[in-house]
């Protein structure tokens, strides 16, 4: 996932504190066809609040929808995809369906989507192409030739994104086209970028992009299999796995993974332990799970995880900033927190 982006809109953020307290015990949706607009209603509820702060009751998004990946660029600017490839703008309380960023899509890795902006995002959630929004609607796709399958994705910026696929190739955008295999290693869950000469990826081991090429991935943590990254700088970059442990990158190397969650099996699903990680900075993270908890970092230590969704698994979560984050769950809901 991107490191969140230092500024964004005072006015959005002012709604967005304001609307905490005020979030829906019972929302109220219009069906999502073909890009026709979601909207949430909200009555005046308490949240649930802990370690992590306060956080909304669910906010439907789509119904029974599997939001599998979730891209803030900014404060009340949210862009959402689930496992079929739909995706759908989350501007705060209100969701609208965009439709497939691209024709038939098939995901083949649940973090084929990220926003640099508000009106720059690219998915890539087809074998060989990738389509960039444009603040309203996704744009004809590009091939990318060489590529088989992507599974990750991340944006710097409209001069930068990175792809891996699922044979270990690994393609980067410039601002007007695609390089040619960047040499990976195998397929990835996440990638984050801090810069172009900067990413972080977790695939069967954590490898690191040096703007050229990827480093072979290490076996750091033989606990469980990464799920998730975020990258707060060069020196600070947090790793999650199946198995409820947090590794760390410290600019020269992995971390010993430590535990933070541990989790009964969840029948029906391949969520496991730890799904998603956020970083704005090297002293806020937050982290979710697969039975509904929230973990939060503050630079020393990593707090019990906070319910925020009982029994249904979160799935991604992003924090643009240290005072905003949101997180999407397997049933089609998002969660906010200001």
């Amino acid at each position: 996932m991107r490191r969140g982006a230092a500024t964004y809109r005072t006015g959005l953020t002012v709604v967005a504190l304001a609307g905490v307290a005020l979030f829906a015990a019972s929302c109220s949706s219009s069906p999502s066809n073909s890009g026709a607009p979601t909207t949430t209603t909200h009555s005046n509820t308490s949240t649930t609040s802990g370690p992590v702060g306060a956080w909304s009751r669910a906010i439907p998004v789509a119904s029974g929808a599997n939001l599998t990946t979730i891209s803030c660029p900014s404060a009340g600017n949210c862009l959402v995809g689930d496992a079929n490839g739909n995706t759908y703008r989350l501007q705060l309380f209100k969701a609208k369906a965009l439709g497939p960023a691209l024709p038939s899509p098939s995901p083949q890795g649940v973090s084929y989507l990220s926003c640099a902006t508000a009106n720059f995002c690219a998915a890539a959630p087809s074998e060989n192409q990738v389509a960039m929004y444009n603040g309203s609607s996704w744009q004809p796709p590009t091939t990318v030739s060489g590529a088989a399958g992507f599974t990750a994705i991340d944006c710097t910026g409209p001069t930068f994104c990175v792809t891996i696929d699922g044979e270990g190739n690994s393609f980067a955008f410039n601002g007007s086209g695609w390089s040619g295999n960047l040499g990976a290693w195998g397929a990835a869950n996440q990638i984050s970028c801090v810069s172009p000469s900067f990413c972080v990826a977790a695939e069967g081991g954590p490898t690191v992009f040096s703007g050229h090429s990827w480093t072979q991935p290490t076996n750091a943590d033989a606990q469980g299999q990464l799920n998730a990254v975020s990258c707060a700088s060069t020196t600070y970059c947090a790793l999650v796995d199946s198995s409820g442990n947090v590794m760390t990158w410290n600019g020269l190397g992995f971390n010993a993974p430590a535990s933070i969650a541990t989790e009964p099996p969840l029948n029906g699903t391949d969520a496991s332990g730890l799904t998603g990680v956020s970083c704005p900075t090297p002293t806020f993270c937050r982290a979710v799970d697969s039975i509904g908890r929230v973990f939060g970092w503050n630079g020393q230590s990593w707090s019990s995880g906070t319910l925020i969704d009982n029994g249904r698994a979160l799935t991604a979560i992003s924090c643009p900033t240290t005072t905003y984050c949101v997180a999407v769950d397997r049933s089609g809901n998002a969660f906010f927190s200001s």
